[in-house]
This record gives structure tokens, C-alpha cells and sequence, in this order.
């Protein structure tokens, strides 16, 4: 039996269809006040528990052979939500349930992080995943830490402000720095892949086959759509004092602002090497850029 942490997220119902569709027994952990949605009926049971509430993740893990979490708080705190932190769901949650995982002697767990280049930031958000890693390094379980260079479908949406619909991108800094965009319905393939294997990699680094700048983005969408974009550009600057100046005050902003600013200083990428021994092909980001571009709706035809 499997427990899935994030089911209702975006990657997480990606690696719940995906464990349905491979007959792959799993309990989903809800929220209690979440609706469970499309995992009704994915997931073998549903169990209600919150990463901030230590007590009610014993029932969730108690038979439980193999977690896969890819639960955060950032996009949510990101939209406004207050009744929550980094600190109470990135730092402590993910204490409370590697805790109960080991108490429940679950034997692997496989931990959805970020890229070494953003866990670099040192921002609060990086911090508590690098903290995650450490205590389960620290742990008896077979730790399994997926760290997916930037996803693809996020990325390039109006949501990160590269808004190429309606012609304008947002720059962070230079827009010189590059990252290995991955396709999420690849890297949730590679999780499941690496959740049932027999001998996993302790750390798996996964990047798309082409790595891109931001810069380098805007003309790709520029060349597919045949026409400009308009870019805006945030100095780096900027990154830099929000990043300090409101850890303390809005950690989720700072934390977003600090990995935008390492973000922009990267060039080194993790490549496709771990996606292919996995025997999946992924698809490189400028074909994820023509598939957008042909979804477009011509200048004619626009409202």
C-alpha cells in the first residue's frame, strides 16, 4: 500500500491517475476540510489528516509500505491563503509525517523537493525542504529525494506572469538564467517509476533534454506564434531586497523573490539522464512551446 501526500495538487493528481491506472493500491491523505475531488475515485480509501496535526497522520501511515509526498504550502500562500506557513507545513509538517512514517516503519519514502540551484537561495522555503531532506537521510526508511528542475506547464502561464497570450512576459533580473523545463506528466511518471522499482536512487535529478533561459523562452513563443512580446523586466535588485526584507514579514513572497534571484544566476542544469534510465522519453520544453503556440487564437480572430 502506497500513501500519497498532495493528491489533490497539481503534480500530485498526476501521480494519482497514474497509480490508479498501473492497479497500484493507494490511500490519499486529505485535508479534512479539502474536497477530495477526482481522488474519490482514484485512490483505494481516503484518509483525512493535516501535515500540521501530528495525531492525525498515525491512522494514514499505520500499513503503509511505500509515502510519496509532493505536498507544499507555497502556491496556496501565494494565493492569499493566511491560515497557513511555510514553517507550519514545509518545516514542521513534513517533521510530523516522516516521524510518524518511521514510527509506522514505512519502508521507502519518496520526497518531492526542488532543484540544488533554488535550495542554494537559503530562503525559508528552500530551507525547510533542504531540512526535510536532511531527516530523512537521518531516518531508517529508504529515502527516495526527486528534485525536478522547473515544470514546464506553471512556467510558461499567465500565473508566473509569462502571459505570452496576451503578449507580455515578465523578465526576473537578467533572464540569462537557464533551467532543464521538464514536462510535469514526465517527472510524475518518473516518481511513480522510482516508487515501485526495486533498488532506487537515493537522490534522482530531473531535468527536461533542453535546457532554456527565460530570455531564450520569450523567442521560442516568439518564433512559434509569429509575433512579439512584449517583455518586462524586474531588476535583480529588487529580488534582492524583497528577498531580505520580507523574510520575516511574508517568508512565501521572500522565498519566491530569493529563488527567482538564483534562479536568474544558474547555468549549470540537471539533464534528462535519470528520466531516460527510467525509460522515459520527456519532452524537450521548445515542443511544449509549439503545442501552446497552436492552441493560439490568430490576431483576427482575437476578441
Amino acid at each position: 500500500m502506497i500513501l500519497l501526500v498532495g493528491g489533490t495538487g497539481n503534480l500530485g493528481g498526476r501521480l494519482a491517475r497514474r497509480l490508479a491506472q498501473r492497479g497500484l493500491p493507494f490511500r490519499a491523505l486529505v485535508r479534512p476540510s479539502t474536497d477530495p475531488g477526482p481522488l474519490a475515485s482514484l485512490a483505494t480509501e481516503i484518509v483525512r489528516g493535516d501535515l500540521r496535526e501530528a495525531d492525525s497522520l498515525r491512522p494514514a501511515v499505520q500499513g503503509i509500505e511505500t509515502v510519496i509526498s509532493s505536498a507544499h504550502s507555497l502556491d496556496r500562500i501565494m494565493t492569499g491563503r493566511r491560515d497557513l506557513s511555510i514553517r507550519q507545513v514545509d518545516r514542521d509538517g513534513n517533521r510530523n509525517l516522516v516521524v510518524a512514517a518511521e514510527a509506522a516503519h514505512v519502508s521507502r519514502f519518496v520526497f518531492v523537493s526542488f532543484p540544488a540551484a533554488v535550495l542554494e537561495s537559503r530562503t525559508p522555503f528552500a530551507e525547510a525542504k533542504l531540512a526535510t531532506e536532511a531527516l530523512l537521510r537521518d531516518s531508517s526508511m529508504r529515502e527516495v529525494i526527486v528534485r525536478p528542475d522547473a515544470y514546464q506547464e506553471p512556467w510558461l502561464s499567465a500565473e508566473r506572469l509569462f502571459d505570452w497570450r496576451s503578449g507580455t512576459v515578465t523578465i526576473f533580473g537578467t533572464g540569462e538564467g537557464r533551467a532543464a523545463y521538464v514536462g510535469m506528466d514526465d517527472v510524475a511518471e518518473a516518481i511513480v517509476r522510482l516508487a515501485t522499482i526495486q533498488d532506487p536512487p537515493r537522490m534522482a535529478e530531473l531535468g527536461g533534454p533542453e535546457a532554456m533561459s527565460r530570455n531564450e523562452l520569450v523567442a521560442a513563443c516568439e518564433r512559434a506564434l509569429g509575433r512579439p512580446i512584449r517583455r518586462r523586466r524586474v531588476p535583480r535588485w529588487v529580488l534582492r531586497v524583497g528577498s531580505t526584507g520580507l523574510r520575516h514579514v511574508h517568508p512565501g513572497l521572500a522565498s519566491v523573490l530569493g529563488m527567482g534571484l538564483y534562479n536568474d544566476r544558474r547555468r549549470a542544469t540537471p539533464d534528462d539522464r535519470v528520466l531516460r534510465e527510467l525509460g522515459i522519453q520527456a519532452r524537450p520544453v521548445s515542443a511544449y512551446v509549439r503545442e501552446l503556440a497552436a492552441t493560439a487564437v490568430p490576431d483576427s480572430q482575437s476578441p
